[in-house]
């Protein structure tokens, strides 16, 4: 699926515009990994059709801190972080070897060290408890012996398991890393202009190194294959999120166009495809979200969580299918704000794979919240769930051993199995993984437009919006 992408002017920074509290920007080099970040925020598209009828729904009230879905910021903005790179970017990206293979960009597995310093969330905690909670890569048995062996160090020194980790500590792993692949589809530089470039970025691809992923992410890709030095991303697309995004070039571009959005000068809109006939007119949600669980990024709306707001249109309703192609214009940077939302008023995006999942979150699928019991509950079976995933890719990959033992190989279409061969890996044991089918590859959720004072871009409606509207606009003219 491609996107024709145009630009009305040349990127400028304007200096005027109405205040609001956003997330400051996190300068991600190839060195460090981020806490995973989205940045669905806030945009007033003028080619946006209007309501078919004047009515604001209010999907749930408005924080007192806001006005007409916009949150007031009476704070000074946030000073950017001062970040130290552990690794240099350009050491890194040696050992990235892709190749393509089944409409998919895959990396050969390579040796890595990775390095961070602790997180605020790590501070007091044990270290494997740390390991434990916040990464899905391998099991506790495997982190246990990763410590002991010294492959999991602290300040450089090897620790015992029940380290207590410290302000400032640095945690570094050694470690044999096989990512997941990823879509084979361009990254596209639509415009690069006064230190930021705007991206088109496909669905299946992340943004920036973070959990198994790092050379199949956006800003590796840009600096591996297009020669890019540094990147530094203003805004976050969820990894299955198609569209587009700004990335600047230095810091100090980087802490401008923070300026900008905690203005409220950028403005955002999305396009997603969600179950069910969505409401006429405006819907505002302006529920609270919180991480249910960081290991899972799993987040929910709750109480005690953050301000949060965005504001729904119905495009278009498809009684055929009984979805509708709705536009979404957060206000705030939640992750996975516009999907949580949308799962809380009982439309979830149709094919978004941890928010319409009725054999996770029941048969309400989350419509309304859940309470704090549903939730421990509900974190317990996807980490079930992942754990188990982990154990069918062990299990293929021992019967596939046992089978090359014997001279045989795995057959097509039996468990665990696709079209490749499940082994494990002769160097760290990690056992293969069947590449992801097509479907999986993609989620209805696509960040249409920005739109600041000088200048505004836009992508084509990916395919799955434009099949909707094109359909109905032609029942209606009888076409």
């Amino acid at each position: 699926m491609t996107h024709s992408t145009h630009a009305e002017s040349s990127i400028a920074i304007p200096t005027a515009g109405h205040s609001r509290t956003e997330d400051p920007i996190s300068s991600t080099s190839a060195s460090q990994e981020t806490t995973p970040q989205s940045t669905e925020t806030t945009s007033e598209a003028t080619t946006t059709p209007a309501p078919t009828e004047a009515v604001v729904h209010l999907g749930s009230k408005r924080h007192p801190e806001s006005k007409h879905g916009h949150y007031v910021n009476s704070q000074p903005p946030k000073k950017q972080k001062k970040r130290v790179d552990l690794i240099k970017p350009e050491d890194d990206l040696l050992n990235a070897e892709y190749h393509f293979e089944n409409d998919l960009r895959k990396i050969k597995p390579y040796f890595f060290k990775y390095q961070t310093y602790a997180k605020g969330r790590w501070l007091g905690r044990q270290l494997i408890e740390v390991f434990n909670t916040e990464f899905r890569d391998r099991d506790n048995t495997f982190y246990e012996r990763a410590i002991k062996d010294g492959r999991i160090k602290v300040n450089d020194q090897t620790v015992a398991q029940d380290y207590i980790v410290q302000n400032s500590d640095i945690v570094a792993h050694d470690i044999h890393r096989h990512e997941p692949p990823v879509a084979h589809l361009p990254v596209k530089v639509v415009r690069q202009d006064n230190g930021v470039i705007i991206v088109d970025k496909p669905s299946s691809v992340p943004v920036h190194p973070s959990g198994r992923y790092r050379h199949n992410t956006v800003l590796h890709i840009l600096m591996k294959e297009q020669g890019f030095k540094e990147l530094y991303p203003v805004n976050r697309l969820d990894r299955l999120t198609s569209g587009l995004m700004i990335i600047a070039l230095s810091v100090s571009k980087a802490r401008e166009f923070e300026q900008m959005m905690q203005k409220c000068e950028i403005k955002k809109e999305y396009v997603c495809k969600v179950v069910g006939r969505f409401p006429s007119g405006i819907t505002e949600c302006h529920e609270p979200i919180h991480v249910a669980s960081f290991k899972l990024t799993l987040n929910t709306v709750h109480p005690d969580g953050k301000a949060c707001s965005t504001i729904f249109e119905l495009a278009q309703y498809d009684p055929v299918t009984d979805t509708s192609i709705v536009y979404a214009r957060p206000v705030t940077g939640r992750t996975h704000q516009i999907r949580v939302h949308l799962q809380w008023l009982g439309y979830p995006i149709t094919n978004d794979p941890l928010y319409c999942n009725k054999e996770i979150w029941g048969l309400n699928n989350g419509q309304g919240g859940i309470t704090e019991e549903m939730e421990k509950e509900l974190v317990q079976k996807l980490t079930a769930k992942v754990e188990a995933d982990d154990e069918l890719d062990f299990a293929a990959a021992t019967s596939a051993a046992k089978e090359g033992d014997e001279g045989g190989e795995a057959k097509e279409g039996e468990e665990g199995c696709s079209t490749h061969q499940a082994e494990f890996c002769k160097i760290c044991g990690m056992p293969s993984r069947a590449d992801p089918e097509p479907e999986k590859r993609v989620m209805y959720l696509h960040a249409w437009k920005y739109r600041a004072k000088e200048w505004a871009f836009e992508t084509d409606l990916p395919d799955w919006a434009k099949e909707t509207i094109e359909r109905e606009e032609d029942v209606q003219t009888g076409g």
